[in-house]
């Protein structure tokens, strides 16, 4: 069943950089339901619509039907003048079913992180202090990655259908689509050049959190530089470094204010 910029019955494989190539949402598995029956999952209890999701696609649909909508829902916290940033755990994102990046990140960890082998987030970090939360999946001996954020009903606007056209994805917020890669390096730079081609800054610093879900982030200038705190619970490991960025990532255990 069609949703959204979504295609059932898409396919295609398209090379867009060395080592990732574009495929179409259902590449993870196609729904076994119509939106109309998506639309009653929507309204089960938490635990239960989790039962009925099997696949990629599944959870996305029902998170189109849901109508999960964007806001800043972080908690802030000042440790040891870190600001530190807590997100809200994966039962909560759907419970709240509204939130930041990390919000709807851990809102697709909530249904998916007993399905795939392996399932986390790819994140970056950029020089003003912002910072993104995506979501990857590791099937086999490939990465999937997804930006959950720009699958929202109101992010639709801002990208093609589901083509495999280069046209199409040149003209489009590239994060809306489903990505793969063997090596998230190589996703990694093919994320850098689109930055690029859209005349925005790319990101100094990409790195995985390679646990389903993520707990909270750190933030905290130190002469102009931003320098980022990542919790060792989220398993972090860092993909790429910018030379000479006028930022900093440290791996630090998690604050016990926070835990």
């Amino acid at each position: 069943m069609n949703i959204g910029n979504y295609r059932e019955d898409a396919a295609f494989c398209t090379p867009v950089w060395k080592g990732v190539e574009w495929v179409p949402l259902n590449a993870l598995g196609k729904t076994s339901y119509t939106n109309s029956e998506m639309k009653e999952i929507a309204g089960l209890p938490v635990k239960s619509r989790k039962n009925c999701i099997h696949n990629l696609y599944e959870a996305v649909q029902l998170y189109l039907v849901s109508g999960f909508t964007g806001c800043f829902d972080n908690e802030n916290n000042y440790v040891n003048d870190v600001l530190w940033q807590k997100h809200k755990t994966p039962y909560q994102a759907v419970q709240n079913n509204t939130g930041c990046c990390a919000t709807d990140t851990n809102w697709l960890a909530f249904f998916l992180q007993d399905i795939y082998p392996e399932m986390g987030s790819f994140c970056y970090s950029n020089e003003d202090g912002n910072g993104h939360i995506t979501s990857y999946i590791k099937d086999g001996k490939n990465y999937y990655f997804l930006d959950m954020m720009m699958c929202r009903l109101d992010s639709q606007k801002f990208f093609r259908p589901e083509s495999g056209k280069k046209c199409d994805l040149i003209e489009s917020e590239w994060g809306g689509y489903l990505f793969r890669a063997e090596n998230p390096l190589d996703f990694c730079f093919f994320s850098r050049e689109c930055f690029l081609e859209k005349g925005r800054n790319p990101p100094f610093c990409f790195y995985l959190r390679e646990n389903s879900s993520v707990s909270a982030t750190g933030l905290k200038f130190i002469e102009d530089k931003a320098v980022f705190y990542i919790p060792n619970c989220d398993n972090p490991a860092l993909v790429y470094m910018e030379n000479n960025a006028k930022g900093a990532i440290e791996f630090v255990e998690l604050p016990v204010e926070l835990s």
